[in-house]
């Protein structure tokens, strides 16, 4: 099978299953709570986005990935991790400025996100050894997607 192809199927499936569970549990369960309760899980899941630096190590990828694609995505996670720590503890010190730390997340960690898979179909990386980073991408960056998703909608919620 192509690998483009098995990371499509991949992908998706993963992005179905992680659509499902917020949908059927997690926007339930979060749809009673204040906007600022209801932002800490989601933004937990970003928090995690070090894991993406894991492609900056010696030897977590193939030779032939390209040095700039890895220090594009190595690079964008931990900065969008550290935002979402940041966006967390000033949701955790309800500081003023809380909800506009949580906007500076999601569209930078959403916008990482979107880049790094226009620039993966572009540098042609899924015919590299990804080693774990392929498990990242096709497990984590669906996740990370609908989290975004949620924060969005939690975001513009009307009933402030």
């Amino acid at each position: 099978m192509e690998p483009i192809v098995l990371f499509g199927i991949q992908f998706t499936l993963s992005l179905l299953a992680y659509l499902l569970i917020a949908f059927w549990y997690v926007v339930p369960r979060l749809s009673g709570l204040p906007r600022e309760l209801a932002l800490v899980p989601l933004l937990w899941v970003h928090a995690f986005r070090i894991v993406g630096g894991t492609i900056l190590a010696p030897g977590a990828v193939g030779p032939g990935v390209p040095m700039d694609f890895r220090t594009m995505i190595g690079y964008g996670d931990l900065i969008t991790a550290f935002l979402a720590l940041v966006a967390l503890a000033a949701l955790r010190a309800r500081l003023p400025a809380a909800i506009a730390f949580v906007w500076l997340c999601v569209v930078v960690g959403m916008l990482d996100t979107v880049n790094a898979i226009i620039e993966s179909v572009r540098f042609n990386v899924f015919t590299y050894a990804l080693g774990v980073n392929w498990v990242i991408v096709t497990i984590y960056v669906p996740a990370l997607l609908v989290s975004s998703l949620l924060i969005f909608m939690q975001l513009l919620r009307r009933d402030r």
